[in-house]
């Protein structure tokens, strides 16, 4: 299920767009040169995932949380507060983890074909929690900011994480990208200032945009949440 929920004007949009560029000596380059992927603030699926027993995670997302906290306190202050609204219960930070961040597509990163490596959220995984977590209750969301002229979205399959695990051990698929021979894709348009969320057990990609032009950027804050002692705690 895909819930939508408005944030963000067209105006504070922009607003937060110049805030995040005012930033980007801080920026994160992801992948070769010349680099055009970034991230601000410590995503785990980047920086911990894939080494758990690495401290990079920590030392980024405790370097990241000061100036994430002074610069955007107020975007931070605005989701916990509509997110809590829709969800029916409080939001808090998780305090030893990685702020929401933002992702930085140029226009040279971004595609134009389902290049993107189809998922589920699971890093979550690689995490140590408070007791009384419930990692069966666990929520992903985007909030666009700025979008290709061509739009972006996301693609989502009507498969879960628990779905495929069956299907794997029924030996029915040998990996995630089988699935997508036997489940329908939906197209999830973004629009810049509403926040999209999800379970994150659902299988999705980041959709590509149909054209790029040369001044085009996608830009989205983005960050996942876990149940904890009836509350959302939330982390990136």
């Amino acid at each position: 299920m895909i819930d939508s929920l408005e944030v963000l004007t067209a105006a504070s949009s922009a607003e937060l767009r110049d805030a995040v560029h005012g930033l980007r000596r801080h920026w994160t380059p992801r992948g070769p040169e010349p680099v055009a992927f970034f991230t601000l603030g410590a995503p785990s699926y980047l920086d911990l995932a894939p080494d758990p027993d690495s401290a990079l995670y920590q030392r980024r997302a405790q370097a990241s949380r000061p100036l994430l906290r002074d610069s955007f306190d107020w975007l931070y202050t605005r989701l916990s507060k509509l997110l809590g609204e829709h969800l029916g219960a409080p939001v808090t930070y998780a305090e030893h983890l990685g702020l929401p961040g933002f992702h930085v597509w140029l226009s040279a990163a971004v595609f134009t074909k389902p290049v993107a490596p189809l998922h589920f959220d699971l890093q979550y995984q690689s995490i140590s929690w408070p007791p009384g977590t419930d990692l069966t209750r666990h929520i992903s969301f985007t909030l666009a900011i700025r979008l290709p002229a061509a739009g972006g979205g996301l693609n989502v399959w009507d498969v879960s994480h628990e779905q495929f695990r069956h299907a794997l051990r029924k030996g029915w698929v040998e990996s995630v990208a089988d699935l997508k021979r036997f489940h329908t894709m939906e197209y999830v348009p973004y629009t810049p200032g509403r926040l999209v969320i999800h379970s994150g057990h659902t299988l999705h990609q980041v959709a590509p945009s149909a054209r790029v032009q040369p001044d085009d950027e996608r830009l989205t804050f983005q960050g996942h949440g876990v149940w904890c002692d009836g509350r959302w705690l939330l982390y990136w």
